[in-house]
């Protein structure tokens, strides 16, 4: 049984819930999409706190805490009415800045800066360990420099990391997670697909461009041709200025299309985006994840290899 509360105490019981949560690699905040009728004394509004507790265990039985971001509902006595939460990361999601961070850093570093100045409070912070180069002044939201961050890191050859907050904002690794879930049993169909789109067999590395003039080409590198024919993509970066780390760029965005197993079954909440599970004897990523909460209520699962979420997610264009 799952139960919604309200501002800290208001219990939303016996109000028609339907609920359900989404979340995948490319978004920070988990989100809840709540479907109920709200009574006409019932005072909800934008920026309320929520939570979604299961089995009337708070902190141990919580599947989502966060904040009413919108809200809809109809004009009647007792409002048929939905309402979009999103985890307290939509913040640092939504909000600006500038920074200007040194050479050799890394992005926990940087993050624990940002957070330190935000009064973002810190949980697990995993270190991402890889020296990260110079980051210009630049004006942009805080999560899009911290994802900036992540994807320099995995670039270089690091792990791949993500955002998550309840009470505090925690730094995971993909894959990390204690209990890894076999689904292999609770699945009630699996699809495949495969295409090559989002494929890339060449690429093109430039560097810094002058004033009217052609870009410097630092290097060309293929892969696969043979097999998948030639899709060139052109990447530019100043901060690249040496053969060996154009090379390690085009090593990270090289593709042979783009494929995915979506599985649809018995719902399991604890699974997040991010989270490893094991699927038929094999370890598998979850790049996208919905609950639909209930008894037993039901999942749909986004499942790729971690290779395939470094090159679609964590790869700079």
């Amino acid at each position: 049984m799952y139960t919604v509360i309200l501002k800290g105490n208001i219990r939303l019981d016996n109000l028609k819930l339907q609920i359900s949560l989404s979340e995948s690699i490319d978004s920070i905040a988990y989100t809840a999409d709540i479907r109920l009728v709200i009574p006409k004394e019932l005072s909800l509004m934008q920026g309320d706190s929520i939570e979604i507790i299961k089995n009337n265990n708070p902190g141990k039985g919580t599947v989502f805490k966060g904040v009413v971001w919108t809200k809809n509902t109809t004009a009647q006595h007792s409002k048929v009415g939905s309402i979009t939460c999103k985890e307290r990361t939509i913040y640092i999601e939504k909000s600006e800045d500038e920074y200007l961070f040194k050479a050799g850093t890394t992005a926990t570093q940087r993050a624990r800066q940002m957070c330190g100045d935000w009064g973002i409070p810190i949980g697990n912070f995993a270190d991402t360990e890889i020296p990260l180069s110079k980051a210009p002044p630049k004006i942009k939201t805080i999560y899009g420099m911290m994802l900036d961050d992540l994807k320099e890191t995995a670039e270089k050859g690091g792990g791949l990391f993500k955002y998550r907050m309840q009470n505090k904002l925690d730094l995971i690794r993909l894959g990390s997670n204690q209990e890894v879930y076999d689904i292999s049993n609770t699945l009630d169909n699996i699809g495949q697909t495969g295409t090559l789109e989002g494929a890339v067999s060449k690429v093109k590395v430039l560097g810094k461009r002058e004033d009217d003039k052609k870009s410097p080409v630092i290097g060309t590198f293929e892969k696969d041709v043979s097999q998948v024919g030639t899709l060139q993509k052109v990447i530019q970066d100043e901060k690249i200025q040496d053969v060996g780390t154009a090379n390690q760029k085009a090593n990270a965005l090289f593709s042979k299309g783009e494929g995915q197993i979506v599985t649809n079954g018995i719902d399991i909440p604890g699974i997040r985006a991010g989270d490893k599970v094991k699927l038929r004897g094999f370890y598998v990523y979850a790049s996208s994840v919905t609950h639909n909460l209930g008894e037993p209520g039901s999942m749909e699962l986004v499942l790729e290899s971690l290779d395939q979420i470094r090159r679609k997610y964590y790869a700079s264009s």
